[in-house]
């Protein structure tokens, strides 16, 4: 079946329901239901057809989510950007994925087919005629692309399958058990796919769906209060609005899960998450656009293996293989490569013998390469180490920055950290701290837990760890404060040389 159709279930059995609230009030599933017709007449008045990709620039609210299931019913490609990215990148996507339409600021989408801005596309919508069609859309044709700003070189856009989206949500559910009464809080940008699955999660089950901005964080608890939230996939950014905010208020909440998948709010961080949510539980997932999600941590399992990730899903297999392409067996760290049926069909428009990511598998699907550096324990656990790009060799040893990381999130006070590689190799190793624990005390608390290699050179306090739009740690732009921190005290500190091995005090 295509994705679209997870829609049928909640809105035939579950019309009176809620089904997602923005800051425009509350949707029912049969509301939702008809503004998705609507938005199949639009696209089709646009001379949308199967196959054509539609751009889509929006922010999180209900013209995101009718767009998004209109465009897959109408069989065509859905491709989802974050609304704050450059005219430029915004021109890339349009170009490099070939949109019949992009809707967007008319300044990026010029090299679309079409082109209109996110405002005008959803009054349109709203005053077209319900369309009822649905077009046949096989499992294996393209759902959508989500482009990846990946390491080096421009985005690449993910293929999404059909096939492949269900089998994640299938199991993603599996692991997590969503329910109809639970009620979602999703903050995180639904151009992101974290975000997104949000809203296929809770179609699955018929449950509600909350889409908040950045800019409503102030109000966050209080939303979580008033709609009776119960699930809050989360970023380290929003793990420490929460904190804060729950803190300081101490309100009552139905939290009873959180979820979190890419860079983990610090130890520190989570368990006192849990202690301000009294009843709720984490889960530490693992993955990647190119994948969905590889492994999840049952929640049941935190407090006793609170660095691992979890065992794979169920349909997908993790290897950790060594330089040569060879597995290797339990606590050997190497890179994890994942294969089974949440795998995506590769990138767009790259030839498949230049995708180093996506290797064919003699069982005629695909293996992913994913750059990252893990091990498995005995029991089948992953535990993530970090990505090639983290990994340094230092004084004769490879290390993960991720390791000093979380050495650092694990003292109390200290909500965030983030090493800076060494460049050149042999620089001095630079860790950013945000907390309330002094640059000094850091260090010397570290001493206790890191070996010589491991050891940062300095530590320097930032008034926040900067993060990129889908709100993970922006390491380009903590060195860039670090730097400033820096190059401020320098003039304080000229006439008395400072060992590279002291602290920074700033």
């Amino acid at each position: 079946m295509p994705v679209s159709d997870l829609l049928e279930y909640p809105r035939a059995e579950r019309a009176a329901h809620t089904a997602l609230i923005d800051a425009q009030g509350a949707l029912t599933y049969r509301q939702l239901g008809t503004a998705v017709d609507r938005a199949v007449g639009w696209l089709r008045g646009q001379g949308i057809a199967p196959g054509d990709r539609v751009v889509y620039a929006g922010g999180n609210d209900r013209a995101f989510l009718a767009l998004f299931w209109a465009t897959l019913r109408a069989g065509a490609v859905f491709v989802p950007v974050h609304p704050e990215l450059t005219d430029h990148q915004i021109d890339h996507i349009v170009a490099d994925s070939g949109a019949a339409l992009a809707v967007c600021r008319p300044s990026a989408g010029r090299r679309a087919a079409r082109s209109t801005d996110v405002e005008r596309a959803w009054e349109q919508v709203l005053a077209s005629a319900e369309d009822p069609y649905r077009a046949e859309a096989d499992e294996d044709a393209v759902a959508m692309l989500i482009y990846t700003s990946g390491t080096t070189g421009r985005p690449k856009g993910v293929v999404c399958p059909h096939r492949q989206m269900l089998a994640a949500v299938d199991a993603v559910h599996a692991c997590l058990g969503y329910r109809a009464d639970d009620v979602v809080l999703c903050r995180l940008p639904l151009s992101f796919d974290y975000g997104l699955y949000q809203a296929l999660m809770t179609a699955l089950v018929g449950g509600t769906l909350v889409l908040a901005r950045r800019s409503d964080d102030m109000g966050l608890l209080k939303l979580v209060e008033r709609t009776g939230v119960t699930v809050v996939p989360l970023v380290p950014s929003l793990a420490q609005i929460l904190t804060l905010l729950q803190g300081k208020a101490h309100r009552p909440t139905k939290v009873r899960l959180f979820t979190n998948t890419g860079a983990r709010p610090g130890r520190a961080v989570t368990a006192e998450l849990l202690e301000l949510f009294p009843g709720s539980e984490f889960a530490s997932m693992y993955g990647m656009t190119e994948c969905k999600r590889i492994s999840i941590l049952d929640p049941a399992e935190y407090a006793a293996h609170p660095d691992s990730v979890g065992p794979p899903i169920p349909g997908d297999r993790i290897r950790i293989l060594a330089p040569d392409g060879t597995e290797l067996g339990p606590r050997l760290t190497g890179e994890i490569a994942v294969r089974g049926a949440t795998v995506m069909a590769g990138y767009w428009n790259v030839p498949m013998a230049e995708q180093n990511r996506f290797v064919p598998h003699p069982d005629g699907g695909l293996e992913l390469r994913t750059g990252d550096n893990g091990w498995l324990d005995e029991e089948g656990r992953l535990h993530f180490v970090g990505r090639d790009d983290d990994v340094v060799k230092r004084r004769g040893v490879r290390i993960a920055l991720t390791e000093v990381e979380d050495a650092a999130e694990r003292i109390p006070g200290v909500s965030a950290a983030v090493a800076l590689r060494p460049e050149p190799e042999g620089a001095p190793l630079l860790l950013a701290v945000h907390g309330s624990v002094p640059a000094d005390r850091v260090r010397a608390l570290l001493a206790a837990e890191l070996d010589h290699s491991r050891m940062p050179d300095r530590v320097v306090p930032i008034a926040a760890v900067p993060l990129t739009a889908n709100g993970k740690p922006d390491r380009a732009a903590a060195r860039r404060l670090v730097e400033a921190a820096e190059a401020a005290e320098a003039p304080e500190t000229a006439t008395t040389p400072r060992s590279s091995h002291e602290p920074v005090a700033v």
